[in-house]
């Protein structure tokens, strides 16, 4: 069985297929803005770059990020408000300290008012003191007709003063879900991803001979002392998956470890469950890690028809029945997650056939059989949604119908 969530730790792909806009020329006035924080060397912070339409209804944006990279390193996920809005991101680097963003989608809503990206910014522990700016260029909007909205852009940066301390390389913003990339309470047996500065080895590592590792390149996470699993680590990337003890936890300490020593310190809460599907792009949004009944991918080329069977593939779904292993591999014995489990289609309940571990994949992963309500919406961005007892999935991860 394929696995789609991403175990290189790509936070967001870069597409062939992306599209670039068009010139300015509309006299409309949204704006696009970033903060100004302060911080000391060596930090992680979080900068959501916001967006105020202004009655400017704009479907699209893309824009440009300059930044100092000598003391500046840069990932991103999602916000709220591209999520809500039905959109994806993507964003690839032009040249050393500039990036692109494009935030786009296969429908004409407009974009809401609030965050549509959250941008980790990262400083190295070399940074002199001073503000770094991160810019904002060629900022460009679409309307759903694809004619140009005017968006004024306001410039944000980060004042470098002081002293590391020992909670500054790792945010609680920095723990996500390791499918939503959204930051919340950790539920047993979900995988994670963690997002700091200078919290992982010198270069990207991956297990040698298993999927997991309790150490890489001498990098640990520990959940109340008990090593967590590790999928992938690298400079200011951790995946790993929260170990079963949580279970019936209130909180847990997460801490960092290298080399046997402690360089990030953080109280969480837990949940019962914290349910998120995959997506194919790995960016939390968009068409969902989802096969047909005949076992193929499922894509706007590729739908599902109602009242066929898919296979959704998704994690954060808590203590199983028997309970789950850290870090093994599925066998024979399937556990399935204590908490019952549904899912809905366009809005609509679907049949659950099966919902409990995925054959061949890590312990942590759900897999979860459903039918496609015969009444269900066709298109290509159905949503669907998954919840594990009362606790329901972000929205923003689609399915294709036919």
């Amino acid at each position: 069985m394929p696995a789609f969530f991403p175990s290189s730790s790509v936070l967001i792909r870069v597409h062939p297929w992306l599209i670039i806009f068009s010139a300015l020329t509309a006299a409309h006035g949204a704006q696009l803005s970033i903060p100004s924080a302060t911080a000391p060397p060596g930090a992680s912070i979080l900068l959501p770059v916001t967006f105020a339409s202004q009655s400017a209804a704009a479907t699209g944006i893309q824009f440009d990020l300059q930044y100092d990279n000598s003391a500046l390193s840069l990932s991103a996920t999602v916000g709220e408000a591209a999520r809500t809005s039905g959109k994806t991101l993507s964003l690839w680097d032009l040249a050393p300290g500039q990036m692109r963003f494009l935030i786009t989608g296969l429908n004409r809503n407009p974009l809401v008012d609030g965050t549509l990206i959250n941008l980790f910014v990262n400083l190295s522990p070399t940074a002199a003191s001073g503000t770094y700016p991160v810019k904002l260029l060629n900022v460009v909007g679409t309307d759903s007709s694809a004619q140009a909205v005017t968006v004024r852009a306001v410039d944000g940066g980060v004042t470098v003063q002081g002293t590391a301390g020992p909670g500054s390389r790792l945010q609680t913003a920095g723990v996500l879900n390791g499918a939503s990339l959204l930051p919340g309470s950790v539920a047993p047996g979900e995988i994670v991803t963690l997002v700091g500065a200078g919290i992982g080895p010198a270069s990207p590592q991956m297990p040698n001979g298993s999927p997991t590792s309790a150490v890489l390149d001498g990098t640990s996470v520990l959940f109340d002392g008990t090593p967590a699993p590790l999928l992938y680590a690298a400079p200011n990337q951790i995946n790993a998956i929260a170990p079963y003890g949580l279970y019936k936890k209130v909180s847990t300490e997460l801490q960092v470890t290298q080399r046997g020593q402690a360089i990030a310190d953080l109280r969480l809460s837990v949940a019962d469950a914290a349910p998120s599907i995959f997506t194919t792009d790995g960016s939390g949004v968009g068409q969902g890690a989802i096969l047909n009944q005949n076992s193929t991918v499922n894509s706007p080329s590729n739908p599902a028809e109602r009242g066929s069977i898919i296979i959704v593939f998704s994690g954060g779904a808590g203590q199983t029945d028997p309970p789950g292993t850290d870090g093994q591999i599925v066998g024979d014995t399937l556990p399935k997650p204590l908490l019952p489990v549904s899912v809905q289609i366009g809005g609509l309940e679907a049949k659950v056939l099966y919902a409990g571990a995925a054959p061949g994949m890590v312990a942590g992963v759900l897999q979860v059989n459903c039918t496609v309500p015969l009444d269900s919406p066709s298109g290509y961005t159905v949503p669907i949604t998954l919840s594990v007892g009362s606790t329901s999935s972000p929205a923003g991860v689609t399915l294709a119908v036919r």
